[in-house]
């Protein structure tokens, strides 16, 4: 996957710096917001922590422009999850918190906003490729892909971690889920989402 040198620089800026936290799934909540708010034209600009504003097109009722938009919006997403993988995981969380309780609620409901800004912006691009029919040489298809490998491949990143098994491992830490098997559940369900709309483009 080929990646503009914007994004080779904040790689390497982040791959020195970042540590993988609960924040990193709270940012990852704001940008997917930003990204579905570019798409539905609600958002003008979005903006990556250390770069230039990029703006990702006028909103205007074009094929062309919207399926660029998109791909973008896909790819911006898909740098910062790759970021996510290419670190190592924070230490893990103590569970001896006197405020566990309230840490606990918390995290759930964090996470699960996660999900549900995650869903909300894949069911925008399902929407515009139900209406635009874009083909299998679609950028946004290519983007898919990618994310989809995100989410579900060890082999695409060099830690050797899919994101879902990252986000087991960080939550396993802070014991919020119990035994319950929710994130791997609902993890799984959105990778199979991500199939779903590869799928549309034939």
């Amino acid at each position: 996957m080929y990646l503009p040198k914007i994004f080779l620089l904040l790689l390497s800026s982040h791959l020195v710096l970042a540590l993988v936290t609960l924040d990193t799934i709270r940012d990852l909540t704001s940008l997917t917001d930003e990204c579905r708010d570019r798409i539905t034209d609600e958002g003008d600009v979005i903006q990556l922590p250390g770069t230039p504003q990029v703006h990702l097109g006028s909103g205007q009722e074009d094929g062309g422009e919207i399926e660029d938009n998109i791909t973008y919006a896909l790819r911006i997403l898909c740098s910062e999850l790759f970021i996510a993988l290419e670190t190592p995981l924070s230490p893990p969380i103590s569970s001896a918190s006197s405020s566990q309780a309230v840490e606990c609620q918390m995290v759930i409901e964090e996470y699960h906003a996660f999900l549900g800004a995650t869903v909300q912006f894949l069911h925008e691009i399902q929407e515009r490729q139900m209406k635009w029919r874009w083909d299998a040489q679609s950028g946004v298809r290519d983007e898919l892909s990618w994310l989809q490998s995100l989410w579900a491949s060890r082999s695409s990143n060099t830690q050797d971690r899919s994101f879902i098994e990252q986000q087991m491992k960080m939550y396993a830490e802070t014991g919020c889920f119990g035994t319950s098997n929710e994130v791997l559940r609902r993890d799984v369900e959105i990778v199979e989402y991500i199939n779903d709309l590869i799928d549309l483009f034939g």
